[in-house]
């Protein structure tokens, strides 16, 4: 509730303290200090992996090699190097839904494309290997006063608006008559950009946010990994300048705490503020949590250090069958624990003892370096200047009264022996290799392979080391887009679907030959629980990584004549009316264990309608016996092929065309 008669110089009412919201402040003060410790670390493998201190001497960078982050570099793109191809099936089997599966398994995937799932996922990969797990926000933007907070949406005149009514208020706001003109000024160019319309105006459809893995409190009660969905509760931190707040949420949040800049990220600072910062003036830095609260199914949003709500407590309208829409990615998991080591814990003192063995080897050359030692009581000092000041080829000439010969006067100096296993750091790449999973091929230290048993050796270490990882990261992008498809289907219009699809195209019957439209999608209306139990979408095994190219070549060579000799022999028993159905049985199971993404449809000729069946040889000779001559078909016209087979498709005769 909002108390009308308390009104602030800015013209926002403050909202009369509520007892949930107090009871939700020490539930968020109890998970704060519960996560304390892990948030903290998080921040500091930041820093470690980004290895960045600016305005020191000799350059940013401390380390001598980062490891850690060459060897996340070399990891990621194996393990996700594309958007993963996504599968949909019905589950009903007693109903054709073939066009309907088409049509929700493309609008999925240009969703997730046009939301960023592929820079998405790799900066969640990299959170997981430093941060312990990756957090990312799945919701669909439709009206930015009645939107769960998105921190990336989609570009549109929404924000603008926001900031535009924040401008107003301060313009008639006397506390701030000193600010009066530039407000106005700022308030006349976003004016114009809002006359001009260069963003439309409310944008819908699918948002992907990147959620920092240390701004998301979880209920301390979950023990798991694996349990997080089933959390009671679940609540974002939402770093945010305090006029960004209140032209939101239309609330005065004055006693809100004031964080110190760079303690979290501002959204509009884009992790800028994660450096230290300067004082953060009249304009500070506060903290909004979002509660998403599983047992109530409600939304509240309050700002740290007051007790009332932001925006009235609602249900979003637009969750999928799970109730968060938050998806945690781990680096890795261990029994009856959340957290799990991360990358960056288990190569620590690796690096460390590298970069040492490294640094004193470099001390122990220096101090190697070439010099000479004199007798100074046989030489002058001037004789000595002579000598070290001398250029290259000079003929020196020295005037000294001892009897010694000279090499006994002047003498290079000795160095320190150097013995190569104290500095080998031979054993520290293998215990790296053992920890990362990854050998030196893996990592592209071997640039070109000299041999084809080499590379065969990177491919199979490389694929044989990221496997898991990237099968663990398929089952959670299956996560991701079932939950996507879910949230579409309740929200697309079929008028927003033509936009993905194209418009329908007009045909011919070919029992009628009557023109009828074929459509080119199909989205039913559906309610929920139709939604969730209609179809089933999976990611393809395999989609993911970066392809092997070789593999995949000597498999399509091996594989390409049993297809072109079976298609060819279809081919034939259709041209003479044979039942093929049996070889068209072993060319699908061929092409499902060659690769399950392949349509066997794409491969068989089309087969006329009017083909007359094949009369049984028994009944032909009946026939003649009684002397019936049996019914000759219509022949068909003459055509300029008179090989008697039906043309082939499009993709076998490419294949024939590459063949010949």
């Amino acid at each position: 509730m909002f108390n009308d008669s308390n009104q602030q110089g800015s013209g926002l009412a403050t909202p009369e303290t509520d007892e949930l919201a107090a009871k939700w402040e020490k539930k968020i003060a109890a998970a704060k200090k519960h996560w304390d410790k892990v948030f903290e670390q998080m921040r500091k493998n930041r820093k470690e992996v980004r290895d960045l201190e600016f305005g020191r001497d000799g350059g940013p960078t401390t380390k001598r090699a980062n490891l850690m982050l060459s060897t996340m570099t070399a990891t990621i793109p194996n393990v996700y190097a594309k958007n993963p191809e996504i599968s949909v099936t019905a589950k009903y089997v007693n109903k054709d839904l073939k066009l309907f599966c088409q049509t929700l398994e493309t609008v999925t995937n240009r969703a997730l494309v046009d939301a960023g799932l592929k820079k998405r996922a790799k900066s969640l990969l990299t959170a997981a290997m430093t941060c312990y797990h990756g957090v990312i926000k799945v919701t669909y933007q439709r009206d930015i006063n009645t939107d769960p907070y998105i921190r990336d949406r989609i570009n549109d005149t929404q924000d603008n608006i926001v900031r535009l009514e924040h401008l107003i208020q301060e313009a008639d706001n006397p506390e701030r008559a000193q600010e009066h003109e530039a407000t106005l000024a700022e308030l006349r160019e976003t004016m114009k950009a809002l006359e001009q319309q260069t963003e439309v105006v409310a944008a819908e459809g699918l948002a992907i946010d990147k959620v920092p893995s240390d701004q998301l409190l979880i209920d301390p009660d979950v023990c798991e990994f694996d349990e997080y969905p089933n959390a009671r509760w679940m609540a974002q931190i939402i770093p945010m300048r305090r006029s960004d707040a209140q032209a939101k949420y239309k609330v005065d949040l004055s006693k809100a705490l004031v964080y110190k800049e760079g303690a979290y990220d501002g959204p509009h600072d884009r992790r800028i503020a994660s450096m230290p910062g300067k004082d953060t003036g009249d304009d500070p830095m506060i903290v909004i949590f979002e509660i998403w609260d599983r047992q109530s199914q409600r939304i509240y949003t309050m700002a740290d250090g007051c007790k009332f709500w932001c925006r009235d407590p609602y249900s979003p309208d637009t969750v999928g069958e799970r109730w968060y829409p938050y998806f945690l990615f781990p680096f890795a998991t261990v029994d009856n624990d959340f957290i799990a080591p991360c990358f960056v814990d288990l190569t620590r003192k690796l690096e460390l003892e590298y970069n040492e063995t490294r640094d004193k080897f470099k001390e122990h050359r220096e101090l190697n370096k070439p010099g000479l030692v004199v007798d100074g009581g046989e030489i002058s000092e001037k004789n000595i200047t002579k000598v070290t000041e001398s250029d290259l080829g000079e003929v020196v000439v020295l005037k000294t009264d001892s009897a010694k010969p000279l090499n006994q006067i002047i003498q290079p100096r000795p160095s320190v022996p150097i013995n190569p296993v104290d500095y080998d750091t031979s054993s520290i790449r293998a215990d790296w290799e053992q920890v990362t999973g990854l050998q030196d091929a893996a990592r592209s230290t071997v640039v070109t392979p000299k041999t084809a048993t080499e590379a065969s050796i990177m491919q199979q270490s490389l694929s044989g080391r990221v496997s898991e990882m990237r099968d663990r990261m398929e089952d959670f992008l299956q996560e991701v887009a079932q939950y996507s498809a879910q949230i579409l289907l309740m929200n697309l219009t079929p008028e927003q679907v033509a936009r993905y699809m194209g418009p329908g195209k007009a045909t011919v019957d070919k029992m009628t030959g009557m023109p009828v439209y074929e459509p080119s999608f199909d989205w039913p209306q559906l309610s929920r629980e139709q939604v969730f139990d209609m179809v089933q979408l999976e990611i393809r095994a395999g989609t993911t990584g970066a392809p092997d190219k070789l593999r995949l070549q000597e498999n399509w060579a091996q594989a390409l004549p049993i297809i072109m000799n079976l298609i060819s022999q279809i081919m034939q028993l259709a041209a003479q009316g044979i039942d093929y159905s049996p070889l068209r049985a072993i060319l699908e199971e061929t092409l499902r264990r060659f690769d399950e993404r392949v349509d066997v449809e794409e491969f068989l000729p089309v087969m006329p309608q009017s083909q007359p069946a094949a009369q049984p040889a028994a009944a032909e000779q009946a026939m003649a016996m009684q002397g019936v001559s049996p019914a000759q078909p219509e022949q068909p016209p003459i055509q300029e092929d008179q090989s008697g087979l039906p043309p082939p498709p499009p993709a076998m005769a490419n294949l024939l065309t590459q063949g010949a």
